[in-house]
């Protein structure tokens, strides 16, 4: 099975990622959830926001907008089914972005980056 993680996310998700994730799920109480890290902020680090809220926003490009517009667990079944999973959000300082689907699984697949 590939994995749906871009390529150039695949350096910014680890066992800290998935940590965040699960306390971020616990604070919100949904795992609908968007991991976003920012390197456009002085102290890049790590934030949770709810799915919908960034599907909403208008400041976002509409591709990026779209992408979002469901919740990984309807996109992917697989892999909201049992296993924890988010859309992860990667800001780079240029400004661009990948996001993509992550799930608990590909971590204990034993791909790293």
């Amino acid at each position: 099975m590939s994995t749906p993680i871009p390529p150039r996310l695949l350096e910014f998700v680890d066992e800290r990622v998935f940590n965040f994730a699960q306390g971020a799920q616990r604070h919100f109480g949904t795992n609908d959830l968007v991991v976003l890290l920012d390197f456009r902020e002085e102290v890049p680090g790590l934030e949770a926001l709810p799915r919908q809220r960034l599907a909403d926003a208008d400041e976002l490009p509409l591709d990026l907008r779209l992408k979002l517009a469901k919740p990984v667990a309807e996109l992917k079944p697989e892999l909201g089914a049992v296993d924890q999973s988010f859309w992860y959000l990667v800001i780079f300082e240029d400004e661009d972005f990948e996001c993509g689907e992550v799930s608990v699984a590909f971590l204990a697949s034993g791909k790293k980056a």
